[in-house]
């Protein structure tokens, strides 16, 4: 079943455009990222999903319903920043009493264990919370809603290094006990790599790049050649291209059968296979590469 589908979504402030005719499928049980620069759209496309922001074309479906005004889907949908503004001046026993009763299927056992965990206590006064200490317990209530979908706007930045690992393992954990559907934004791109099962690329408010982690590996490539010995690299997707005198990087974004890769090493091309992040880099930079 498809968890959250965009058709044709565009919104608009006033004059500007910051989602743009875009279309999006995201299946259940999978941990998505939802990666852009600052500014591409992606707080705003989080909030579509959740209906916080209504398009100003298009639709968006949740659980194959339309979620605008559905409160069976609407109850379902978890989203999920680092502040919590509604609640200052509450008691964080308070503000989790407040999301037990507005998620049916709240799991206590494991808020005690991750209030444990990040050493919250909940007689403590959530203005006071440190930063980090802020953005565990919106971990703490995404983890814990126990909705089939759940939002992340880039929180994890709020957690020292420790912290976040711990987070990990968690999301992971719980994933393998009760699969949902996990929607990370995120610029901690390196460092949460191992989590995706799918990588979303937004770029001035359009979808760049959807795509499987699994066939994603198989298709970035980062080659570096002479210029004159280019060859076969020519006619590939190549993102974008950096030249040092006689030799030229090539990031690629395309399938490089083995008979390929071997001709292309016998030309002496050093051929790796791309990180996300330097694909994510090389999708998004502005110098593309020249017309062929």
């Amino acid at each position: 079943m498809k968890a959250i589908e965009c058709r044709n979504v565009s919104k608009n402030f006033r004059e500007k455009i910051v989602l743009d005719n875009l279309s999006l499928s995201l299946e259940e049980g999978k941990i998505y990222a939802l990666l852009g620069r600052n500014g591409a759209g992606k707080t705003t496309l989080l909030n579509c999903m959740c209906t916080k922001y209504i398009p100003s074309k298009g639709d968006v479906y949740l659980l194959e319903e339309k979620a605008y005004e559905n409160e069976k889907v609407l109850s379902e949908i978890c989203f999920m920043s680092d502040r919590l503004d509604a609640f200052d001046n509450y008691k964080v026993k308070a503000v989790l009493k407040y999301a037990s009763h507005f998620y049916p299927r709240w799991n206590e056992g494991l808020m005690n264990h991750l209030l444990e965990c990040y050493e919250i206590s909940p007689k403590e006064n959530y203005t006071f919370l440190s930063k980090g200490r802020k953005t565990a317990l919106s971990l703490i209530i995404g983890l814990c809603c126990g909705c089939q979908i759940v939002l992340f706007d880039e929180i994890y930045s709020g957690l020292d290094a420790v912290a976040r690992q711990q987070f990990y393992e968690l999301l992971l954990e719980e994933q393998e006990k009760n699969p949902r559907t996990f929607v990370l934004s995120t610029h901690l791109i390196e460092e949460m790599t191992m989590l995706f099962d799918e990588v979303v690329i937004l770029d001035k408010g359009k979808i760049l790049l959807q795509e499987e982690m699994e066939h994603l590996e198989e298709k970035s490539f980062r080659a570096t050649a002479r210029v004159r010995e280019e060859g076969i690299l020519l006619e590939k997707n190549i993102l974008t291209k950096k030249e040092m005198g006689a030799m030229a990087e090539y990031y690629i974004y395309d399938t490089i059968s083995m008979k390929e890769k071997q001709q292309l090493i016998d030309q002496g091309v050093t051929l790796q296979n791309m990180s996300l992040q330097e694909l994510f880099i090389a999708s998004t930079t502005e110098t593309k590469k020249e017309e062929k």
